[in-house]
């Protein structure tokens, strides 16, 4: 009788109970879940560095193109579009901000930046410069200070168009730039 109880009693002891078993799989759970969610929020990561990327690279080169154009030609600040006009007692006359410039260029072409603020893009003589996967909106300021060379400012707000809010880049630019072709 004895000999068969320990039988009995060793043969239980050879697998596991069904509460071990779901304890296993919680911890497991538990774990594959935590693993799981470090590696979306890498992805996560990675995304809003990529979308980041992409909006600063458009931004400089939408930036340094318009400046460099400005430098090259002429500022023809009356041809904007001013949206509300501005005066500082202080340093001058601020006119701005306008959603369009006009300057004549290095090779005597008239030349029309303009921001549509409502589709966010933004054009030079209505071909649009800035990346379908970004919106962009902005205003150009024009300072004239005395007998001085006007100045255009440059403001540049970019952002991730079809990304989702926590991978969405959001840039902010500006820039000054004046016309090298001054002439009082």
């Amino acid at each position: 009788m004895v000999k068969n109880t320990k039988q009995k009693i060793r043969h239980i002891s050879n697998g596991f109970t069904l509460i071990e078993l779901l304890v296993a799989m919680a911890v497991f759970s538990v774990v594959i879940v935590a693993v799981i969610g470090i590696f979306l929020s890498g992805i996560g990561g990675t995304m809003r560095s990529a979308n980041s990327q992409a909006a600063q690279e458009s931004g400089r080169f939408i930036m340094e193109s318009i400046a460099k154009e400005i430098r090259l030609g002429k500022i023809n600040s009356a041809d904007g579009i001013l949206a509300v006009d501005m005066a500082d007692a202080s340093s001058g006359v601020v006119n701005g901000p306008y959603a369009s410039l006009n300057i004549t260029n290095a090779n005597n072409e008239s030349v029309d930046y303009t921001f549509d603020n409502i589709n966010k893009t933004i054009a030079r003589n209505s071909a649009v410069l800035s990346p379908g996967e970004l919106e962009s909106s902005g205003a150009f300021y024009i300072y004239k200070i005395g007998a001085s060379q006007p100045r255009v400012v440059i403001t540049l707000d970019l952002s991730s168009r079809n990304a989702k809010d926590q991978n969405r880049a959001v840039i902010n630019l500006q820039t000054t730039a004046s016309s090298r072709a001054y002439t009082p």
